[in-house]
């Protein structure tokens, strides 16, 4: 095998963003809900998402900058600390694309796509009905690095689909049907699962 070497220092951020974007693959997304001023809801979806901790339960996923300031969702967790994170069901991946458009900080996303939510038990922004799991988090911390923000959630309660999770808190990953992203407007999908016993 024959290796092509590539220093980052050489690219602009567009192309630092498609070489590793590209290369760490595949990612869970987060469809991340938070509460607007006006109390609507604001829903965007982030593929650097990762779980932090298990004790306390942390998950994190990160906001790079946009021009013109920071993004909505960045905006509204400084002023409300509160949010979902919602798990992307496979068959919403043209959904998830279209929430991830810029249509102003005055567009709720949800009412824009017609989503259906349900409300939370312990913060105020709700959680979408497709999604088999979803996170209710309070903001634990922000942390600027780079270009981006790590936003890292503290979990409060989860919400689990009927018949996802076995007696011995095992996820039954063939009904979970997570969709992954590997890139610009490319997804995969949970296809083969390979047990090592």
């Amino acid at each position: 095998m024959n290796w092509e070497t590539v220093d980052l220092a050489g690219f602009d951020r567009a192309g630092r963003y498609k070489l590793l974007t590209g290369s760490v693959i595949p990612r869970p997304i987060a469809w991340v809900t938070t509460r607007m001023p006006d109390g609507r809801a604001n829903l965007a979806p982030y593929s650097q998402f990762i779980i932090i901790s298990a004790d306390p339960g942390l998950l994190g996923f990160s906001i790079g900058n946009r021009d013109g300031g920071p993004k909505d969702t960045l905006v509204h967790l400084r002023r409300e600390g509160e949010m979902v994170i919602n798990c992307a069901p496979e068959d919403c991946a043209g959904t998830i694309q279209e929430s991830s458009l810029e249509l102003g900080a005055e567009t709720s996303e949800i009412e824009h796509l017609g989503l259906e939510t349900l409300p939370s038990v312990k913060v105020k922004p709700p959680r979408l009905a497709k999604s088999a799991i979803q996170f209710e988090c309070s903001l634990e911390r922000l942390i600027p690095l780079g270009g981006s923000t790590l936003v890292v959630g503290r979990v409060l309660l989860m919400h689990i689909a009927d018949g996802l999770r076995s007696d011995a808190n095992q996820i039954d990953h063939g009904r979970y049907r997570p969709l992954g992203r590997i890139g610009g407007r490319r997804y995969v999908r949970l296809t083969e699962i390979v047990d090592l016993d």
